[in-house]
């Protein structure tokens, strides 16, 4: 009987640590896949469709924690998500006014309670300054450029800014710190010497994309949408731009003659932002023709380091549509439509 007994108790054992050891697995998510860490992350709602948080088209964080977005879709242009409070807070009128705002684009953290951006359509280059203790704020206007083909601008130290947009010649510029033009950097890209010869402006708007600085001021990412191409420059002091590291794994897909994209085509990076460490791009690879407006949300981050390696693949538990990361590289906060949009964070 004491002999049925221990070997009773010796598969009990060896059961309960084929269970602990199944347990451990399923729990784990990270793994390597070649010198890529992929980790599985599951999301936390921190605001849900109660708040009425709006159509976003852009996303920051303020003091590394409070997220902002560009509403497109209210008389507010400017939604700040203060998950501490429950609140959130509207600031910013739609219209011509002086201080008014059409289409603001690439919003950016520079300083404590501040965020700044260009809107598009007033070619003008502003920055909010916040009052949390009272919610109020006041607008400072830095220029507005004579130009209307700049579609980011972000300012690199106290008088310069680089920007992308729709030029003849350029892939980025430089301006000074009334918005004239000082010099160009790069050409725009091309395949081959049949693309190279597309009209500049068609080949110049299937190759935008997006900028992501880092908090230091030292690096910037140049990301594309259309095509899987990405760029990554140091900066000089002077606000010169140095070439560090291209990844090019494929080209926009576009009529030569029109510009049009085909329906068919992947998107790319919808969205990039940066830390000093690395660089965070929502990656898409989806279509417009099998999925819709699918094809502008993902559940899949890349995050590359600043000499363009791919080191780490975040599989989301949902669909995001926008990104922000905090500058430990301990937390991404993201808006998701689940169906309407929410504010979710999810851990690193």
């Amino acid at each position: 009987m004491k002999k049925d007994n221990r070997k009773q108790n010796m598969r009990t054992h060896v059961f309960l640590a084929t269970c602990l050891l199944a347990l451990f697995c399923s729990c784990s998510t990270k793994k390597e896949q070649g010198e890529v860490v992929v980790q599985s992350l599951k999301h936390d709602v921190l605001m849900g469709d109660e708040y009425l948080i709006g159509k976003t088209r852009d996303l920051i964080l303020i003091n590394d924690s409070l997220p902002v977005v560009v509403n497109s879709k209210s008389e507010n242009v400017f939604q700040i998500l203060n998950h501490f409070r429950k609140k959130v807070i509207e600031l910013g009128q739609v219209g011509q006014g002086p201080d008014d705002f059409l289409m603001p684009f690439g919003l950016l953290t520079e300083k404590e309670n501040t965020f700044s951006f260009y809107d598009l359509n007033r070619h003008r280059y502003s920055t909010i300054h916040l009052n949390m203790d009272d919610d109020s704020w006041k607008v400072e206007h830095h220029f507005k450029s004579d130009s209307m083909a700049h579609i980011m601008v972000k300012p690199i130290g106290d008088s310069q800014y680089l920007a992308i947009g729709m030029y003849q010649k350029h892939r980025l510029v430089l301006l000074d710190g009334q918005g004239v033009f000082q010099k160009g950097y790069g050409e725009i890209p091309f395949r081959d010497e049949e693309e190279r010869k597309v009209n500049a402006m068609i080949r110049s708007e299937a190759y935008q994309g997006m900028l992501a600085i880092s908090p230091s001021g030292k690096k910037m990412a140049h990301v594309l949408m259309k095509g899987d191409m990405i760029y990554f420059y140091n900066i000089s002091d002077n606000g010169d731009l140095v070439l560090k590291s291209e990844q090019i794994k494929s080209y926009p897909d576009y009529r030569y003659d029109s510009g049009a994209m085909s329906k068919s085509a992947p998107m790319h990076h919808l969205k990039a932002c940066a830390t000093d460490e690395y660089v965070y791009t929502l990656y898409s690879g989806r279509n417009y023709k099998d999925d819709k407006d699918r094809a502008f949300q993902s559940n899949l981050i890349h995050v590359y380091d600043w000499e363009g390696k791919l080191v780490k693949k975040l599989h989301l538990d949902i669909d995001v549509k926008q990104i922000a990361v905090t500058k430990d590289n301990r937390k991404i906060y993201a808006i998701a439509d689940l169906p309407d949009p929410v504010l979710v964070v999810f851990g690193i």
